[in-house]
């Protein structure tokens, strides 16, 4: 294609020059002897810009993939508009003057159930991953955490959700997951009809949450609440390497490294669980926009002291807190979020063989910390860490990553 574009343009330059030529002589209709040389010249100009524009169009599998995808997803319809009633001509806000009828989004909501995300459904234990960036693809290091999971826990159905983003199965990482791993699935979904009937749809459609500087990682936290209410099942962030079975858990938060907090990065919770409940209505009912952890671990906390009837995290077990688990740090967060540089050190080539003393028994998988940790490079060819991570726990995206990553 691309070589027929580029004799396409050949053959115009060519004819343009011989147009200009004052020594060619050429029977023009007389349409266009009558423009004269300088429309000649602005209608050579106009066809090589034709000719730029079809040759850097995306006109590439990827763009071809897209539109694909764009198709498969359903009609868009604007929930925070709809009457909620029949009686009172009202949105979901409480505003006035609203469009139609919400009644038609039950039809919209089906469809979405039964075709996109057929998560109650299925007879394998679900876990998930949200994608909230909207790019609708993978980076390696994520993508690795999504093998992990997979590689390990191959009787789990590992959804990875993009949100309100078609995604581009072409790109390198997510081609090679769907090759290699059939417990995987990829699930574009659109936010206002995920949080449609949930708890969270008033908040996310009437609330200023977008204006607050952490909007984009309390989302995050209000949807893993939120689809583990509605799917029970395991959530996982993006940035944590499983490196054995996580199955054996369940109905768990771990607690983070400082052995203050639990930590919300991974949650497992049955369908129903009454300590998800409360955490979907303690994120609605006492949501800030201004503090980072407050709508995340720190809300996770909160309830574990009303649930559990103790005031810290100490005296937190499955005894005092009625079948929930509080995992001991060691089994996700083994590192402190303050010692993320050891993932990227260089080791002695005699301790590459070794595990990291960290590395025990205890531990289900690593928290990365990607917001500290994003910018230190990782190099196939050293004796980090990381690198020994990856290359062990998920081999695929390890062998079509970049030389650095």
């Amino acid at each position: 294609m691309v070589g027929l574009y580029k004799k396409s343009e050949n053959v115009v330059s060519c004819m343009i020059k011989m147009l200009l030529s004052p020594k060619t002589n050429i029977r023009l209709p007389s349409t266009l002897r009558s423009i004269g040389t300088v429309g000649l010249f602005l209608l050579g100009c106009s066809l090589a810009a034709f000719l730029v524009f079809v040759r850097t169009h995306p006109w590439t599998q990827n763009f071809y993939v897209q539109k694909e995808m764009e198709r498969e997803i359903l009609p868009r319809f604007d929930r925070s508009t709809c009457c909620v009633s029949v009686d009172r001509p009202e949105d979901i806000c409480g505003r006035p003057n609203c469009t139609s009828s919400c009644l038609e989004k039950d039809r919209v909501t089906a469809a979405l159930e039964n075709d996109q995300v057929k998560f109650c459904s299925d007879e394998k234990e679900k876990a998930f991953f949200l994608e909230t960036s909207g790019t609708g693809s993978l980076n390696f290091r994520q993508a690795c955490s999504v093998e992990s999971l997979a590689l390990h826990n191959p009787n789990l159905t590992v959804n990875v959700l993009f949100l309100d983003a078609p995604i581009i199965s072409s790109a390198t990482a997510l081609s090679k997951l769907k090759e290699k791993y059939s417990n995987i699935r990829l699930v574009s979904i659109r936010l206002d009809e995920y949080v449609a009937g949930t708890p969270l749809e008033h908040w996310y459609h009437c609330t200023k949450w977008r204006k607050g500087p952490y909007h984009v990682s309390h989302l995050s936290d209000g949807l893993r609440f939120m689809t583990l209410q509605k799917y029970g099942g395991y959530y996982f962030d993006l940035d944590v390497i499983v490196v054995q079975p996580v199955t054996y858990y369940r109905n768990f938060v771990g607690a983070a490294a400082d052995g203050e907090y639990v930590a919300s990065g991974v949650i497992h919770a049955d369908r129903g669980n009454e300590v998800i409940n409360l955490a979907v209505k303690e994120f609605v009912s006492n949501y800030r926009s201004h503090i980072w952890a407050h709508n995340g671990p720190h809300l996770l906390l909160r309830v574990l002291k009303n649930w559990c009837e103790v005031e810290n995290l100490q005296s937190m077990n499955y005894v005092s807190c009625r079948g929930f688990n509080i995992l001991p740090k060691s089994s996700f967060q083994p590192v402190h979020y303050s010692n993320t540089k050891e993932f990227f050190v260089q080791r002695l080539a005699n301790k590459t063989l070794e595990n990291p003393t960290w590395l025990n028994t205890n531990v289900v998988g690593v928290h990365t910390f990607n917001n500290l940790s994003k910018d230190h490079p990782i190099f196939k060819n050293s004796t980090q860490i990381y690198t020994w991570l990856a290359k062990t726990h998920c081999p695929v995206i390890f062998s079509v990553a970049p030389n650095v990553f």
